[in-house]
């Protein structure tokens, strides 16, 4: 399966072989409502719950750019979120392209995501608006625009506000920074701005994330958040000394899966 096109993931049941098929008669027999005990087995099936359809918009933090390959599908952190937050009943569909800019991303992830009439979605874009030097302001209205149209199609919507990278391994070489001996994993080609001034832009990008929840009733993700902070935790960086580990977004999860609950139970 090729990640930059839409992937799908349903949850694989935790019931093995026969018992399994088992299980799914039970429940077609139910109608999926109550909990469902299997004669002899002494196991209990869970209710389905109800079934959301999961999109997650973004760039390579988002497609799991940093796991290999037998990482990538089962530990990206849309999947980790998706298994902790939402039903066994639920779908999940991750549309984020590696190298995207939310100008992009209006013409090649939304109109995707809004076809498959979605109840939850996650956004996360900065670091290539960061790179290809969009505006402040055109950052501010391709967001608005984005979580705008999933929330009119009915969605919940998650919205990441980005911590600072200046800390990360790979950034003196992605800067230009003299001295480097390290390869930018962003390519030879792409340059990242001097760490003050990419501070400051994530600065003014995070206010604009502030300012579009705020307008369109989403729900804010603070990866600023002290757990989080990948100077005091570089196990949450990947060997490519730019992308999440697997526990970096296992953590990344974590901080969707609590921004979530908490306004489910607001």
């Amino acid at each position: 399966m090729r990640l930059g096109s839409a992937w799908l993931s349903r949850r694989r049941p935790a019931l093995g072989g026969a018992v399994a098929l088992v299980a799914g008669l039970v429940l077609a027999a139910c109608g999926a409502a109550p909990s469902s005990a299997i004669p002899g087995s002494g196991i209990v099936v869970p209710p389905a719950g109800h079934p959301d359809v999961y999109v997650a918009l973004g760039t390579s933090e988002t497609a799991g750019t940093g796991l290999d390959d037998a990482l990538r599908l089962r530990f990206v952190w849309p999947q980790l979120f998706y298994n902790e937050a939402l039903s066994r009943a639920s779908t999940y569909y991750n549309f984020a392209i590696p190298g995207i800019t939310t100008a992009d991303a209006l013409q090649r992830e939304l109109p995707q995501a809004l076809a498959q009439h979605p109840t939850v979605a996650t956004v996360f874009f900065t670091i290539d608006d960061l790179v290809a030097r969009v505006s402040p302001a055109e950052y501010g209205s391709n967001l608005d625009t984005i979580v705008h149209s999933l929330r009119k199609a009915g969605a919940t919507v998650l919205v990441a506000a980005a911590p600072h990278i200046d800390g990360l391994p790979a950034y003196d070489a992605c800067s230009g920074a003299s001295g480097s001996t390290t390869r930018c994993p962003l390519g030879p080609n792409v340059t990242l701005p001097p760490p003050a001034v990419a501070d400051a832009a994530i600065d003014v990008y995070d206010a604009a994330v502030q300012s579009v929840a705020a307008r369109e009733s989403a729900i804010i993700v603070d990866l600023r958040s002290q757990s989080y902070d990948i100077t005091t935790h570089p196990e949450y960086i990947s060997d490519d000394g730019l992308h999440p580990s697997a526990l970096g977004d296992e953590q990344i999860a974590t901080l969707f899966v609590a921004a979530y609950r908490a306004h489910a139970h607001g």
